[in-house]
């Protein structure tokens, strides 16, 4: 048997290799001729190197010659090659728009656009999620009257379709791509059409109505949005499916956004609490995970502490919301949560913030990290030294991935701290100086020094900040030096502002950089020179505007 299947693999090979493949072929008769081939490999290879075969070929060409073969590939027996075509379909598009005019290009389209209408017809999922994919990349860039008289029909007729795969392709296009139509379409035409597939008798078509409405929602406005697909949101909501829940769960901040403040917590919190106690542990984790955006959404007043609470419970991964991925969600949503429900009810958040620092997952950890900054803008500058203070100091003792959270935005920390809490960062940035495992911090620290500088009076700058400024512009990495010689003009800057007595001391230093004997530290002195000449261009040009 082996070796049947061996001499039908060889017997395969040679008519392969007996095909006609003549040296003397442009790359567009190469593609005519390998797009027709009887071997599958060819044609794969023929379609994926669409684009490239294409690029810089005029569009008369590109018109008359490949585009009309692209059927075949889209009907190709293969699955591969059909789905190699769709995943080709984006970038095709886009290298045409970059060398056709406007006309062209909607003339490439008449040719493109049918061919993708086969492929989202594929009897292979694989293959319909790909050119789906490649429709909401691609569709944007193109004309609104292709859009308005090709695209927006065609995916009308889909919605009317026989087959569940394409009312439920239909209804994701539909919603997704509302962005980029027209305001009157959408209200018009798409909200009728997804009003009708909601009530499909297909649940799967249901679950992509309540999954993809939010954009039609947004486009069409609040006062239509809350009129003709808040219905259809609140009847799915309740739908018997919990998948179709389960989405309505998904998409619930997405829709609050695109209705009238004052309807938004009146409808959607009610939604909220009977998805949050759903009988499907989906939902109800589904339900928690969006709450963070929910809440960010609604105006303070309607913010309660029973909403609090039930965030704040994520943070643990108790009651309702007991889930270990929920952590993850609370940290990444907390930043907008306590924006939302201002520094005077911290109390309701804290322990939850407490918990989350300690949680054993290091991605939680670092998302905390990574937003620090922008809590501590919100708490205001006592609570921030009170409450997020210590979790830096915690941060900074942490994982590299969780403590570079913090070094990248640590200019960002100290604006938000009164001018005497700043001073307990110094000793952090004389510690990041000496960091010697990770040089990443050092460069971090040294593209931050000159608005760290103007945080700071010249006491402080003289005896620490100028001198780390010093030792980082002669670093051993050249993107640290780099860094460093790239904040002069703005140290220039803020030591005019103070009107230093000791210019000798800091001309020196330049000077040295210039005499030294190291050529890389004499091109440190150039960096720095050209960065001093462009900070003195645009305060000249500063002076002159005032």
């Amino acid at each position: 048997e082996t070796e049947g299947f061996v001499q039908a693999e060889r017997a395969e090979r040679s008519a392969e290799e007996d095909e006609e493949d003549a040296e003397e072929w442009t790359d567009i008769e190469r593609f005519q001729n390998f797009i027709k081939s009887e071997h599958p490999l060819r044609r794969l290879v023929c379609v994926r190197g669409v684009t490239d075969t294409l690029r810089g070929v005029p569009c008369g060409d590109v018109i008359s010659s490949v585009l009309p073969l692209l059927e075949l590939a889209a009907k190709d027996e293969e699955t591969s090659v059909r789905e190699a075509f769709a995943s080709q379909l984006s970038s095709l598009v886009k290298c045409l728009i970059a060398q056709c005019d406007d006309g062209e290009v909607d003339q490439c389209m008449e040719l493109i656009w049918p061919a993708t209408l086969i492929i989202l017809k594929d009897r292979d999922q694989q293959v319909r999620s790909g050119a789906e994919d490649a429709v909401l990349e691609y569709a944007p860039t193109l004309s609104s009257s292709f859009r308005h008289n090709s695209i927006l029909p065609s995916l009308l007729t889909l919605a009317g379709d026989d087959t569940e795969e394409q009312r439920m392709t239909a209804a994701k296009l539909l919603g997704e791509l509302s962005a980029s139509l027209d305001a009157g379409d959408v209200r018009d035409r798409v909200v009728p059409c997804l009003a009708e597939l909601s009530k499909d008798t297909m649940f799967r078509v249901r679950k992509a109505v309540a999954l993809h409405m939010g954009k039609a929602c947004q486009r069409v406005g609040a006062g239509d949005a809350a009129l003709a697909l808040l219905p259809v949101f609140l009847a799915l909501s309740e739908d018997e499916i919990w998948g179709v829940r389960k989405a309505c769960a998904e998409s619930v901040a997405e829709v609050a956004v695109a209705l009238p403040l004052e309807v938004r917590g009146a409808k959607l919190l009610p939604v909220f609490d009977r998805l949050s106690t759903d009988v499907s542990r989906w939902v109800r984790n589904a339900a928690f995970q969006f709450l963070g955006p929910l809440i960010a959404s609604l105006p303070p007043q309607e913010v309660s502490s029973k909403l609090l609470e039930g965030f704040a419970s994520m943070a643990v991964g108790k009651g309702a919301s007991a889930d270990s991925e929920m952590p993850n969600f609370c940290a990444y949503n907390f930043p907008a949560v306590a924006q939302c429900a201002g520094a005077e009810r911290w109390p309701v958040l804290e322990a939850a913030y407490k918990a989350l620092l300690k949680d054993v997952q290091w991605k939680v950890r670092r998302t905390l990290s990574l937003s620090a900054h922008e809590l501590a803008r919100t708490l205001g500058p006592a609570l921030a030294k009170e409450a997020i203070l210590p979790a830096v100091h915690a941060f900074l003792s942490d994982l590299d991935e969780v403590k570079i959270g913090i070094v990248q935005n640590l200019a960002r920390f100290a604006v938000a701290l009164g001018p005497a809490d700043r001073l307990e960062l110094v000793p952090v940035i004389c510690g990041l100086e000496l960091e010697g495992d990770n040089w990443r911090f050092r460069q971090l620290l040294a593209s931050q020094l000159g608005e760290l500088l103007e945080l700071f009076e010249e006491d402080v700058i003289r005896k620490e900040l100028f001198p780390i400024l010093v030792k980082l512009a002669r670093d051993a990495v050249a993107e640290v030096r780099a860094a460093a010689a790239g904040q002069a003009g703005r140290v220039l800057r803020r030591l005019k502002q103070l009107k230093i007595s000791w210019w000798g001391d800091v001309t020196e230093e330049v000077l040295d950089l210039a005499k030294d004997r190291n050529y890389q530290f004499r091109l440190v002195f150039a960096s720095m020179a050209e960065d001093l000449v462009r900070a003195e261009g645009a305060l000249g040009a500063e002076e002159r505007e005032h």
